[in-house]
């Protein structure tokens, strides 16, 4: 495991490495869609294990159709599977979000609730996406952990885990409170960009001097991947 000082060098890096969010990369802007509260946390229900070009596709058929919650809690079943056809396990998330919606319109009075256990309770979401929503539409600081975090987290050594859930604890845990804020950020997008699942760029990466993955298996990876 990496220690604090190497994990602070490695939030420094990344800082100085990726931007910080902004409309820019922000796929509702990009795709000429708005970024709702409500839109935030339906598209996050919709990409559990779903890449996000499928998300968007997804969204971009459903939210014509229903853009609140009323509206969602009251489409059809057979109607709504058909529009969120694009994403993952399209059947099971019918019947979650609609789920969600109810329950937001029962228990919240219309609005998305503002704490970890009551985002949790509801159908469709899980830590990831209820961590998402919480730095997102709340600004709480915390890392929110998706499969691009949880590889990289777990290659350089900075958490120890077979579980998103277990490394989100050990990352919030470990990652400096100046960084707990934009660390999702530029974790998501090293792991998006450099560290990938097959092949990753350790060539292009400026963490190999910290990364455990990389002292195991530097022979295989001492090229640049765009030599």
């Amino acid at each position: 495991m990496l220690d604090a000082g190497a994990i602070e060098t490695v939030y420094d890096r990344l800082s100085h490495t990726y931007p910080i969010f902004d409309d820019s990369d922000d796929p509702w802007i990009t795709e000429g869609l708005s970024a709702t509260p409500y839109r935030v946390i339906v598209s996050t229900a919709l990409s559990t294990v779903t890449h996000s070009k499928r998300v968007i596709r997804a969204c971009k058929a459903l939210f014509p159709v229903a853009d609140d919650f009323e509206t969602l809690a009251t489409l059809p079943d057979d109607e709504l599977r058909e529009l969120i056809r694009p994403v993952a396990h399209y059947n099971n998330k019918t019947r979650s979000i609609k789920g969600m919606a109810q329950k937001i319109l029962d228990d919240h009075n219309g609005q998305i609730p503002r704490t970890d256990a009551e985002l949790l309770a509801l159908p469709g979401i899980g830590r990831k996406c209820a961590d998402i929503v919480m730095t997102t539409l709340f600004k709480t600081p915390t890392v929110a952990v998706d499969t691009h975090v949880h590889r990289l987290a777990n290659r350089l050594g900075m958490a120890k885990s077979s579980t998103h859930d277990k490394t989100a604890d050990q990352l919030n845990d470990v990652t400096p409170d100046k960084y707990l804020q934009h660390a999702h950020e530029w974790l998501i997008q090293h792991g998006g960009k450099i560290c990938v699942a097959r092949k990753p760029r350790c060539g292009d990466c400026p963490l190999t001097d910290l990364c455990e993955y990389y002292a195991e298996h530097a022979g295989d990876h001492t090229a640049p991947a765009n030599a």
